[in-house]
């Protein structure tokens, strides 16, 4: 069985008290999360961090919080099985987004966070993770 493990982040940022979370297109045409593969000598939060940048070209980010890692299967000349761990960010402002268009991915943008559940894609298991992060942050 092969597998493969990835990082990648929920970047929350407020505004006038309001909560939004950063999202991206990807090329599926779904909104979801940035995240991506790990480089030799990355730990998993440096990939989240370096991956939100070349994503979605949003940095200087505050560490929040882990969450729960996300495992699924996906086919690509066989059976795949996928972790990604995910890790919670702030955002001091609601940065400028630069899509990595040479990456298939169409689109980013500051979704109100109360906005987010209901467009996000693959809701098994980002809906979750955005449940999860709203808990951390109450915290």
């Amino acid at each position: 069985m092969n597998r493969e493990t990835s990082a990648g982040g929920i970047i929350v940022s407020f505004r006038k008290g309001q909560a939004y979370v950063l999202l991206m297109k990807d090329m599926k045409g779904l909104w979801t999360f940035p995240k991506g593969k790990i480089e030799e000598g990355e730990d998993l939060q440096q990939t989240a961090l370096r991956e939100i940048e070349e994503e979605v070209g949003v940095k200087r980010l505050t560490f929040i919080s882990e969450l729960t890692p996300v495992m699924y299967w996906y086919f690509r000349k066989g059976a795949i099985r996928k972790t990604v761990h995910y890790f919670l960010f702030r955002s001091t402002t609601l940065q400028k987004v630069q899509p990595q268009t040479e990456e298939g991915i169409t689109e980013a943008k500051w979704v109100p966070w109360g906005e987010a559940s209901g467009i996000i894609g693959y809701p098994k298991t980002n809906r979750p993770l955005l449940r999860e992060a709203a808990e951390k942050l109450k915290k």
